[in-house]
């Protein structure tokens, strides 16, 4: 596929947009004769031509006449078209490149707005520029983008259901769209250019294909370029034990977990393995060895790439988020082995964190879990991302827990419950409350009083 995009970069006239468009072919004959070549996809279209592939080539300047249907066009497209270049690709087939030589249909504007209103890579792009973290196609719905945790709806049309599946399925590859249509999810990272990067997820909401895109930032920031304590740089400092990194969803959780691998990559000679779903950041080895395997592509899934992991050698392994009883079990073997495991979870505080990861396993098997992680468990470090005073930027607010001998009885115990006040009167080991970082971060004017109090209602009495 890659030859083909090359082939097209060389013969554009205008930009193209990338499809999955059904096309159906007929060859104009020098006779008048028409014959039927059946239905492909297009690969990609402008106002001006399209992109095909086919098994058989066709000669230059050959005559086509094009039916294709089109997201909010009533009546199908009806387009003659010649073809200006043909190459063989690599995988077989044959890219033919068609140059449309007239619009049969009455309302040419509306299809040629219609075409150019098809580019997600367009939308893309203004996602970025306007600095949003996500941008969310639904049907129904113009397309929306969060802006520092708000929802702003672009000055677009609302999507209907084949405009948004052509759009997602442009950028999807064969592969890709049989998983998604087997599954009914797909998480992949997707690079319009190589300046941006996104994390994606496919899925189906009533019947649509919608997608959401995450903007994942091209370069990795440092802990204190992303306001995280300096604590972090001791925890991605150790040689073996589990960290973890908690939060709710979009609260940075990835990003942390990149900033520690690159304190690693940095400051030790080691072989580091990451598994994610999917991958976001790319690591480039500096002192280290980083393996970054994808599951879904270059693995089947978390605990059989872990499993695996273990043969290879490694010194920090990175488990992009513990999901089952298997690969937490996994994932504690390989802490007590002597290798540093950082991972994350959907947890808003450190105790829930905690509690999850041991109800994930069967009641009978809770106990001795508890005696495995109060083991191997270094740190958990929770965190979530907060609008600024000024409204227009987001600051990150955590709790930190370390391990200690009073913890570890507690989580032996299943006393989870006492962690926070052991939390509380930790700090000569670098510990705090959610609520001390919220109160710190409201004492130095970076928060509204409101934000402190929508987070943290326990600070009524203190900041009131």
């Amino acid at each position: 596929m890659e030859s083909s995009l090359n082939f097209y970069a060389e013969m554009r006239a205008t930009t193209r947009i990338r499809s999955r468009i059904k096309v159906k072919l007929d060859r104009l004959d020098s006779d008048g004769s028409i014959e039927d070549l059946g239905e492909t996809v297009a690969k990609d279209i402008s106002p001006e031509g399209m992109l095909i592939e086919l098994t058989k080539p066709l000669g230059i300047e050959t005559k086509l006449k094009l039916v294709f249907k089109l997201p909010k066009i009533d009546t199908p497209v009806e387009i003659n078209s010649r073809v200006v270049r043909v190459e063989e690709l690599k995988s077989g087939p044959f890219a033919i490149g068609l140059r449309f030589d007239s619009i049969l249909s009455d309302n040419r504007e509306a299809i040629i707005r219609r075409i150019e209103s098809m580019d997600i890579v367009k939308l893309l792009q203004m996602t970025a520029q306007k600095k949003a973290s996500d941008l969310h196609l639904t049907y129904n719905r113009p397309p929306m983008l969060r802006i520092h945790g708000r929802l702003i709806p672009l000055h677009n049309d609302p999507l209907d259901s084949l405009e948004m599946k052509n759009m997602i399925y442009s950028i999807l590859s064969d592969e890709q769209i049989a998983r998604f249509e087997k599954f009914k999810e797909l998480d992949f990272a997707f690079s319009p250019n190589p300046d941006l990067r996104f994390r994606v997820n496919i899925h189906v909401q009533r019947g649509n294909v919608e997608g959401t895109f995450r903007v994942i930032m091209p370069d990795l920031r440092t802990i204190q370029e992303l306001g995280l304590p300096n604590v972090i740089e001791h925890l991605a400092s150790l040689k073996k034990g589990i960290v973890i990194v908690a939060g709710p969803t979009g609260a940075g959780k990835t990003t942390t977990l990149a900033a520690m691998v690159d304190i690693i990559n940095r400051k030790r000679e080691a072989v580091i393995i990451c598994l994610e779903d999917p991958i976001e950041y790319i690591h480039t080895n500096l002192n280290s060895i980083i393996k970054q395997r994808e599951i879904g592509t270059d693995t089947l899934s978390f605990s059989v790439a872990l499993k695996k992991t273990l043969r290879q050698d490694p010194d920090v392994i990175l488990v992009g988020e513990l999901l089952d009883a298997e690969t937490v079990r996994t994932v504690i073997t390989a802490a007590e082995t002597g290798h540093l495991v950082l991972t994350s979870l959907h947890a808003p505080d450190t105790v829930q964190a905690i509690d999850r990861l041991i109800s994930i396993f069967p009641p009978q098997q809770r106990h001795q879990a508890c005696i495995q992680l109060a083991n191997c468990l270094q740190g958990v470090v929770t965190q979530l991302l907060v609008p600024k005073k000024d409204r227009e930027t987001r600051v990150v607010a955590t709790e930190v827990m370390i391990m200690t001998d009073a913890i570890r009885n507690h989580i032996r115990e299943g006393q989870t419950i006492q962690i926070p006040s052991t939390i509380q009167t930790g700090a000569r080991y670098q510990m705090h409350t959610m609520e001390e970082s919220f109160k710190r971060l409201y004492n130095a004017n970076v928060i509204s009083k409101e934000t402190a109090l929508d987070y943290c209602p326990g600070l009524a009495q203190i900041i009131s």
